[in-house]
């Protein structure tokens, strides 16, 4: 590839929550892409320290494997995820790595990582035929774009082609067009359900912990310029929860 060419693919950090404390279906799910890369490879190291850069500890969970450091056969999470956590309240935490191609022609920086305030266009499908508490379902990322608006405009169609419309579906709702109150939360912008009673969710996310917008707990909401002190599972996104870290120690 060429110095200046685009590659070919993107590499998203997907963290899947199934909260189980408050829903024991497992219907309950949270997705988000924490980062995107152009290289596979620090695309797996981040997906690995994924966790760590949010914060958490792995003696913050009573369960915590990865892929890597796991007998293939006694790995039992599915080929797709590499990081398997679970909280003693009895949330799971999985992630994964989404491959997409790099329609939009993203470039990463030197580090192999897509810089910038991103946003998704996520695709959630449940299959309620096969499961009617919906526990059987899958979160994809559909588009990649600099910015909410596009994202925005992308999503009103992500379902949509040539020859699937909206009339294609047995249900099609959009969320600025709704009447009454919008029951499928404030980032899904399309619900649909398909003939076969497949339900589809089209969403609009950002990066959860963003580089430009993040706010620091321990500085009353403004941006925070600490780092994690830790060398060994440091604290990318700077929500440190060790208690000797410098973040934790000074005060504002």
């Amino acid at each position: 590839m060429a110095e200046n060419e685009a590659p070919e693919f993107l590499y998203h950090v997907k963290r899947t929550i199934t909260d189980y404390h408050e829903d024991k279906s497992g219907a309950t799910r949270t997705t988000d892409i924490l980062g995107t890369f152009t290289d596979l490879v620090v695309a797996k190291q981040a997906a690995h320290s994924a966790l760590a850069s949010e914060g958490y500890l792995r003696d913050d969970f009573e369960e915590y494997e990865t892929k890597n450091e796991t007998d293939s056969e006694e790995w039992k999470h599915g080929d797709g995820v590499i990081v398997f956590a679970r909280a003693p309240a009895g949330q799971e935490f999985e992630i994964r790595l989404d491959t997409k191609p790099n329609v939009l022609k993203f470039k990463g920086n030197e580090a192999g990582e897509v810089e910038g305030h991103l946003h998704y266009v996520l695709q959630t499908t449940i299959n309620y035929n096969n499961d009617r508490i919906g526990g059987i379902q899958h979160t994809e990322v559909e588009g990649t774009y600099a910015t909410r608006k596009a994202a925005f405009e992308a999503a009103k169609t992500a379902l949509l082609d040539d020859e699937v419309t909206k009339e294609s579906f047995a249900e099609y709702d959009e969320k600025e067009e709704f009447q009454g109150e919008w029951p499928y939360g404030d980032e899904c912008l399309v619900h649909a359900v398909g003939e076969t009673g497949e339900n589809f969710l089209v969403s609009v996310k950002a990066q959860p912990h963003s580089h430009q917008h993040h706010h620091c707990n321990h500085h009353g909401g403004n941006k925070c310029e600490c780092s994690c002190s830790h060398t060994e599972g440091g604290c990318k996104h700077k929500q440190c929860k060790h208690e000797d870290c410098e973040c934790n120690k000074k005060t504002h």
